[in-house]
C-alpha cells in the first residue's frame, strides 16, 4: 500500500470527524480518542501543504491605520472626552491614547465596572459611571454632570450569538440605547461624537439580531449627522477585532478542555487589530470636518480572510496539548449567506468587504491611504422614524416573545432597506438585481437565488415600481430585465414581482413586445429561451 493510500485526504478526515460528533454532540470517550487521532492526521496534512508554519493571524498584527496625530490632538487638547463602553477591549485601549493626545479629562460610561481613575503619562483623571445606555435618565444625568465635549460611542451588544439569545436586550441597547446617546449629545452641547458601527451593516437586509440592530443604530447616527448644526456625528465600521475576538477565545477554551468546537471546516472571517480600530476612531474625529456627514471610515488593509480550522489547528500545535476538533454547525447569528448583488461587479469601483454596491461609487480615502470611506445611502428620515416607532411599540408589549421581537426587528430593517432602495440610483438598482438574480449565477432552477427570496423580492418590487416612470431605461436594460424575469419565474412566492416585470416589458413597442412575450412565456413554463 502506498503512502498516498495510507493517508486520508482532508475531506475524508473532515467527514469522519463530523460523523464522530454530529452537530457538535458531546462525543463518547472512544469517539473523542478517534477525534484526537483524526485531528492529528489533519495537522500532518496541513503541514505537508506548507501550512501551520506561522499563526494565520500573524500578518494582521502588523497592519495599521496611520494616525493623523496633529489633527487628532487639535480636537482633543484640553477636552472632556466621554467613552461609552469604555471598560471593553477597544475602550480600554482607546483611553491611554486619548490621554496621550491631550484630553484633559476622560469619562467612562459602561454597564461593567471600570476601576481605573488615572490614565496616561500625565495621569489624566478618569471618572467612571456604571450606567446602562438604555437608561436615558441616568445617561442624561452623567452628561449634565461632566459636560463632555467629545463622545466616542462604543457600548452595545457586540456578539452575534449573544444577540440571538437576548433579543430584547440587544434591540434596546443597540437601537434605542444609541438613540439615547444621540439625544444626550444634542441636549448637552457635545461638539463631536464618533460611533463604532460594524461592517455587517453593508448588508441590505438581515434577519440576524446583531446586524439588524446595528443597521438601525447606524441609520439613526446618520440622520443625526445630516441634521445637526451643533454636533458633528461621524461613523466608523469595524470588522472582527483580533485581540477581542470570540473565535480565538473559544479556540483557547476548547484547547484547555480538550475539544475545540468550530462552526465548520470552511468558515472564514475578516480581522483587524486594536491599533487599526482605535486609530479609525481617532481619525474619524480628526477628519470630521472633511468627511461627508453621512460618511463612514474603515481600514483599507484587512488582508485575506482567516480560515477558522487552520487557526484552530495552529493553536493546538502551539499548545502541545492533545486537543481534538469537532464541527458544531453554524448557529443563528453567524449563518450569513453571500448575496452576489451585495458587491459591485462593474469593475468601476474598488472591492472592499465592508462597503456594498450602493455605497461603493461614493468611496473616498484619507491622505495616508490606510483608511477608506464611503457614504451611507440616502433614505427617508420619516420612513426610518415610522419603523422605529413601530419597533418601540412592539417592545413595549410586556408579553412579546422572542420570536415576535425578532419579527418586529426584521420588519423595521426591511422598511429601512425599502426606503434606501426608493432613494437609490435606479440604474444601480437594476444592476444589483441582475448581479444577484441573473440565471448565469442563480443556480439550477434558481436554487441559489431562492435563498435570497425576500431581498430579491424587495429589490424587484422597487425596480418595477420605479421603472414604470423610466421607459427609456426599460428599453436600455431589456436583456438584464429578461434575465431577472427568468429567475423570478422559478422562485416560489415571487409571482407578483414576475407579473409586474412582465407587464413592464410587454409595454415596449409592438415588435419587441412580441419577442418579450415569447421569452417570458418560456420562463414561466420553466424553459430557458433568449429573446
Amino acid at each position: 500500500m502506498t503512502a498516498e493510500q495510507q493517508s486520508p485526504s482532508n475531506n475524508d478526515l473532515i467527514r469522519h470527524m463530523s460523523a464522530l460528533a454530529p452537530g457538535g454532540a458531546c462525543p463518547s470517550p472512544e469517539a473523542l480518542e478517534q477525534l484526537q487521532q483524526a485531528t492529528g492526521q489533519l495537522i500532518d496534512n496541513f503541514k505537508a501543504e506548507g501550512k501551520l508554519a506561522q499563526d494565520p493571524c500573524a500578518l494582521a498584527l502588523n497592519r495599521t491605520v496611520e494616525l493623523h496625530p496633529e489633527a487628532v490632538r487639535a480636537r482633543l487638547d484640553g477636552q472632556r472626552v466621554l467613552v461609552t463602553g469604555g471598560a471593553g477591549c477597544v475602550g480600554t485601549r482607546l483611553l491611554p491614547l486619548l490621554a496621550g493626545l491631550g484630553a484633559a479629562e476622560i469619562i467612562v460610561v459602561d454597564i461593567a465596572h471600570h476601576a481605573s481613575t488615572l490614565c496616561g503619562p500625565d495621569n489624566t483623571p478618569i471618572k467612571n459611571f456604571q450606567v446602562d445606555i438604555r437608561d436615558a435618565a441616568a445617561l442624561n444625568e452623567v452628561f449634565a454632570q461632566v459636560k463632555p465635549q467629545v463622545v466616542f460611542h462604543l457600548a452595545g451588544i457586540r456578539e452575534p450569538g449573544r444577540a440571538e439569545a437576548v433579543v430584547r436586550e440587544a434591540i434596546d441597547t443597540n437601537v434605542f440605547g444609541t438613540r439615547n446617546v444621540i439625544n444626550a449629545c444634542l441636549l448637552h452641547g457635545v461638539q463631536d461624537a464618533v460611533y463604532s458601527s460594524t461592517g455587517k451593516c453593508f448588508a441590505y437586509v438581515s434577519d440576524h439580531v446583531y446586524t439588524g440592530s446595528k443597521k438601525l443604530a447606524e441609520a439613526q447616527w446618520v440622520v443625526a449627522a445630516r441634521r445637526s448644526l451643533s454636533t458633528r456625528f461621524r461613523c466608523t465600521r469595524f470588522t472582527h477585532v483580533m485581540e477581542n475576538g470570540l473565535i480565538a477565545q473559544d479556540i483557547a477554551k476548547g484547547i484547555d478542555s480538550g475539544l475545540v468546537g468550530l462552526h465548520g471546516p470552511d468558515r472564514y472571517f475578516n480581522i483587524q487589530n486594536l491599533r487599526q480600530a482605535t486609530h479609525l476612531l481617532l481619525n474619524a474625529l480628526a477628519l470630521s470636518e472633511q468627511t461627508p456627514a453621512d460618511g463612514f471610515w474603515s481600514a483599507v488593509d484587512l488582508g485575506w480572510p482567516v480560515n477558522t480550522l487552520e487557526l484552530a489547528l495552529y493553536r493546538i500545535v502551539q499548545s502541545g496539548k492533545p486537543a481534538a476538533v469537532s464541527f458544531m454547525g453554524i448557529p443563528k447569528g453567524y449563518d450569513e449567506a453571500f448575496f452576489r448583488g451585495q458587491f459591485c461587479w462593474s469593475g468601476t469601483t474598488e472591492y472592499h468587504p465592508l462597503v456594498n454596491a450602493l455605497e461603493a461609487p461614493t468611496g473616498f480615502e484619507d491622505s495616508t491611504g490606510t483608511m477608506i470611506g464611503a457614504r451611507v445611502q440616502p433614505f427617508s428620515e420619516i420612513a426610518l422614524a415610522a419603523e422605529l416607532d413601530k419597533l418601540q411599540k412592539a417592545l413595549d408589549e410586556s408579553t412579546l416573545d422572542t420570536v415576535s421581537a425578532k419579527c418586529a426587528l426584521n420588519q423595521a430593517v426591511t422598511g429601512l432597506a425599502r426606503a434606501v432602495f426608493a432613494a437609490a440610483d435606479l440604474q444601480r438598482l437594476v444592476d444589483i438585481l441582475w448581479w444577484g438574480a441573473a440565471p448565469a449565477w442563480a443556480g439550477e432552477n434558481a436554487s441559489e437565488a431562492a435563498r435570497f427570496r425576500n431581498l430579491i423580492g424587495l429589490l424587484a418590487d422597487t425596480v418595477v415600481m420605479r421603472l414604470g416612470q423610466a421607459p427609456a431605461l426599460v428599453c436600455a436594460e431589456r436583456q438584464k430585465l429578461l434575465d431577472v424575469a427568468e429567475t423570478l419565474a422559478q422562485i416560489d412566492g415571487l409571482r407578483p414581482q414576475w407579473e409586474g416585470l412582465h407587464a413592464l416589458l410587454l409595454a415596449e413597442p409592438p415588435r419587441k413586445a412580441a419577442s418579450v412575450q415569447r421569452t417570458l412565456s418560456a420562463a414561466a413554463s420553466g424553459m430557458s429561451i433568449r429573446a
